[in-house]
C-alpha cells in the first residue's frame, strides 16, 4: 500500500485536526470555575462611552494596570448572534468571516470586529461585534486626548460592552494576551514543581522503608553466608540420625544369627543335634536329631525369650540313628536373646 510522509491519516482519522482539538479543548478548560481563580484575567483599565472610567473585572485589586482598553459606543457597532457547531479555532474564523461578508454593509477589509464564543454542548454560540474600522480609528482619536499625557504610550484595546467583553481585533490585545500566556506558564510551572514537591513528599516513607527492606536482605544473605557451615553440619548429623535410626530398626528387627546360635548352644542339651537352622527375622526353624523331640519343644517353650513354639513338621525316627527327627519353629519374644 502506497504511503506519503505527509499522510496524517490512521484508520480513516485526520491526525492534522488533533494539535487544532487539544488547543480547543484546553480553551474551554480556561473557562472553568477552577481555572479561573487558579490564573484569573489581566486587569483592564476601560474607558467608557460617557466619559467615565472602570476596571475590569470588577473584581480586580490591581494596584498597577498595564492594559487599557476603550469600549466603543453602541452607534457605531452592528451585532449578530450565531450557532455554529463545534469546529476548530481556524474553521470557526472561517465560518465568522462568511458571516461578516453576508452581514456587513461595509467591504471586509475595512471591518473591524470581534467576537465572542460560549460552548452549549455539541454547538456554540457566538456573539459578533463589528463597524466600520475608520468609525473606529475616528472615535478612539477623539477619545484618547482627553485622558492625558501618561497614556499616550500605551496601544489601547478596542472593546464592545456586553455580559463579556468582546475584544476587536488587531488592536492592542495582543500584548495583554502574551502577558497572560506568560503567566498562565509560569503558574503551571509553578503547579508542577508544587506537584513534583508533593509527589517526592509522599514517595520519601516508601523510598525510606525500600532502603530499610534492602537492608535487611543484604543483611539475611550475610548471615545466610556465615551459617552455612553451619547449617550443613546440622544437615549432616539429621541424616546421619536416621541412618542409625535405620540400622536400629534394623538391627532390631532382623536379630543376629550368631547370637541365635549362641543362645541355642547354652540351652540345648548335648543330646541333641542340629543340622538346620534358619532365622527369619524373629521367627527361627531349627532341625536336627534328638532322643525326646517332644520334651525338647516343651523345653523351648517353657524359656521365656521364645514363644509360638510349633512343629511344622511330623516328628519321625530316623532309620540310621534311630533317634527322632525333629522341625521346631518359634518366634523370638526379645532381640536381647540374640544377643
Amino acid at each position: 500500500m502506497a504511503s506519503t510522509r505527509d499522510n496524517l491519516n490512521l484508520f480513516g482519522l485526520d491526525l492534522s485536526g488533533v494539535p487544532g482539538t487539544l488547543r480547543q479543548g484546553w480553551k474551554e478548560a480556561m473557562q472553568w470555575r477552577f481555572f479561573r481563580w487558579l490564573l484569573p484575567a489581566e486587569p483592564v483599565r476601560l474607558l467608557l462611552p460617557d466619559g467615565g472610567e472602570a476596571v475590569w473585572p470588577v473584581a480586580a485589586r490591581a494596584t498597577r494596570i498595564a492594559a487599557m482598553a476603550v469600549v466603543l459606543p453602541e452607534d457605531i457597532l452592528l451585532r449578530r448572534a450565531l450557532r455554529l457547531p463545534n469546529l476548530a479555532d481556524a474553521e470557526q474564523r472561517q465560518a465568522i468571516e462568511l458571516a461578516l461578508r453576508a452581514e456587513s454593509p461595509f467591504p471586509v477589509d475595512s471591518l473591524a470586529w470581534g467576537y465572542r464564543v460560549e460552548h452549549d454542548g455539541r454547538q456554540v454560540g457566538i456573539e459578533l461585534a463589528f463597524a466600520a474600522r475608520a468609525h473606529v480609528e475616528q472615535y478612539l482619536s477623539q477619545r484618547l486626548p482627553s485622558q492625558g499625557t501618561s497614556d499616550t504610550h500605551l496601544m489601547p484595546e478596542v472593546w464592545a460592552s456586553g455580559e463579556q467583553p468582546l475584544v476587536f481585533q488587531g488592536f492592542g490585545e495582543q500584548s495583554r494576551m502574551q502577558r497572560e500566556r506568560r503567566q498562565r506558564w509560569r503558574t503551571l510551572g509553578l503547579a508542577l514543581v508544587c506537584l513534583g514537591l508533593l509527589l517526592a513528599l509522599l514517595a520519601s516513607p516508601v523510598a525510606h522503608l525500600r532502603a530499610q527492606v534492602l537492608a535487611l536482605n543484604d543483611r539475611f544473605e550475610t548471615l545466610s553466608r556465615e551459617v552455612a557451615p553451619i547449617v550443613a553440619d546440622r544437615d549432616a548429623l539429621s541424616k546421619a540420625n536416621l541412618r542409625l535410626q535405620s540400622v536400629a530398626a534394623y538391627v532390631q528387627a532382623h536379630p543376629d544369627p550368631r547370637g541365635v546360635l549362641g543362645a541355642l548352644s547354652n540351652l540345648l542339651p548335648d543330646t541333641v543335634h542340629l543340622t538346620r537352622l534358619e532365622v527369619r527375622g524373629r521367627t527361627v526353624i531349627i532341625g536336627g536329631l534328638a532322643d525326646n523331640a517332644a520334651g525338647l519343644m516343651e523345653m523351648l517353650g517353657a524359656q521365656g525369650g521364645f514363644r509360638d513354639v510349633r512343629a511344622p513338621a511330623a516328628i519321625s525316627r530316623d532309620p540310621v540313628s534311630g533317634r527322632e527327627s525333629f522341625t521346631i519353629e518359634f518366634k523370638l519374644a526379645d532381640a536381647e536373646v540374640a544377643r
